[in-house]
């Protein structure tokens, strides 16, 4: 019992460990979005056939795939692999992936300004440094839509059941 048991461990930690490090060394941990929250985020930011929208921070690329399922050209940009690796499975499963993109990503790195929508869930401490890089890089026009995180130098423009979406034009 006792060597099953410490089997059972070892897997268990050695399939959740790479879930779990990136919040320790990059302050974000994965927390997927319900169906509803993703749905009214793609709603409230105005997602369509045409749009570019990029996930900051994609986890298993829910936001993305769903943005694509709405004919978005979606890109997601993750840290952490193995989500990458599973984003990009679920996209090859439906179908989607020429059109739902997922990589190996940091934000800071990343330049938005070809896109129409932004999503972010960042942290607090994330959410002024990223106002900041939204306000010099995106076109005018495009809109920022975040989940339970708030600008505090901005007002939304719209705001439903802890979604919020921002404009920077």
């Amino acid at each position: 019992f006792l060597a099953f048991l410490i089997l059972f461990l070892g897997l268990g930690i050695f399939f959740l460990l790479p879930f779990a490090v990136p919040m320790f060394f990059w302050g974000a941990p994965f927390i997927p979005s319900g169906q509803r929250t993703a749905q009214r985020m793609l709603d409230l930011a105005g997602v369509r056939p045409g749009t570019r929208f990029i996930d900051l921070g994609s986890g298993d690329g829910r936001l993305v795939l769903l943005a694509a399922r709405r004919g978005a050209t979606a890109v997601g940009v993750e840290l952490n692999p193995w989500l990458v690796w599973w984003a990009r499975r679920r996209a090859r499963r439906a179908g989607l992936s020429s059109t739902a993109i997922s990589r190996v990503g940091n934000l800071w790195h990343e330049d938005l300004s070809d896109f129409d929508v932004v999503a972010v869930y960042g942290l607090d401490q994330m959410m002024g440094p990223l106002e900041a890089k939204l306000r010099r890089e995106l076109k005018p026009g495009a809109v920022v839509v975040s989940h339970a995180f708030h600008f505090s130098g901005a007002s939304p423009v719209r705001e439903e059941a802890g979604v919020s979406v921002y404009q920077f034009s």
